[in-house]
């Protein structure tokens, strides 16, 4: 009996050994083959950061922007084992000025004309497209890939928040000026990092960070005879995403 648990046991730690030889050559196949390409479709969370989250009506930068949803397009083509061109098309909605964010700006231009009052009234959303390329640099450990990627590109703007301005008490600001919603283009820069697992069949889960900064789109004005307070030349755009979402390997 001795000999058979003797025999047994050897057997048994023969055959994890060799398992676990198999995996280090699986491991070191997989390290060695070029990555393939892949076309990702993900959604999640838009946080803006910095100015165009400021509500600080002195900062014409400050965009008086929400989180809000976005959905994306996403891949990479390699040319080389580990390196690509990465590519993201994403669509974002940042929001709209709520009932407070009215009212503080209808203060700040009250004080800034000294005015007896103003009316603010805001319509639109921060509605916009990303559209970036760039470097990807990708790092596989066993069936993870870790990708890191520089981007740039453009952000086309579909609407930003109008708004009307009715100064009241001041002769030299005769009647409403608008501060018109812009659907212009404008350069963008950013980084992504983000974690695909490979669950089979070419197919896998990811999750991304992104991070997304440009200038922004022009703003212009109509009926503004006095330009005294807040003046927006261009609406900047900082924001922070989390996305996840599937991938398809080709």
């Amino acid at each position: 009996m001795k000999q058979i648990f003797t025999l047994l046991a050897a057997a048994f730690f023969m055959l994890i050994a060799f398992k676990s030889k198999a995996q280090d050559v699986q491991d070191d196949d997989i390290a060695s083959e070029k990555s393939k390409s892949y076309i990702s479709l993900g959604s999640g969370i838009s946080m803006p950061w910095g100015n165009f989250y400021s509500t600080d009506y002195a900062n014409p930068k400050a965009g008086f922007s929400k989180k809000g949803l976005f959905y994306s397009i996403d891949g990479a083509h390699y040319f080389l084992k580990r390196l690509a061109l990465g590519y993201t098309v994403s669509y974002q909605d940042q929001g709209n000025l709520t009932y407070n964010d009215d009212l503080l700006i209808s203060q700040g231009y009250t004080d800034s004309y000294k005015a007896d009052g103003s009316v603010v009234t805001a319509d639109l959303r921060y509605r916009n497209l990303n559209i970036l390329v760039g470097p990807q640099y990708t790092v596989k450990w066993h069936a993870f890939n870790f990708d890191f990627r520089a981007s740039i590109g453009a952000i086309k703007s579909f609407a930003t928040p109008q708004i009307a301005v009715d100064i009241q008490g001041v002769d030299a600001q005769s009647g409403e000026f608008i501060q018109h919603s812009s659907s212009k283009f404008a350069f963008a820069y950013g980084g992504s990092a983000a974690i695909r697992l490979n669950t089979g069949a070419g197919w896998g889960l990811f999750a991304k960070g992104n991070y997304v900064n440009s200038a922004g789109p022009k703003i212009t004005y109509t009926g503004r005879t006095l330009e005294l307070g807040r003046t927006v030349t261009n609406q900047a755009i900082t924001v922070g995403q989390l996305s996840i979402g599937l991938y398809k390997e080709f």
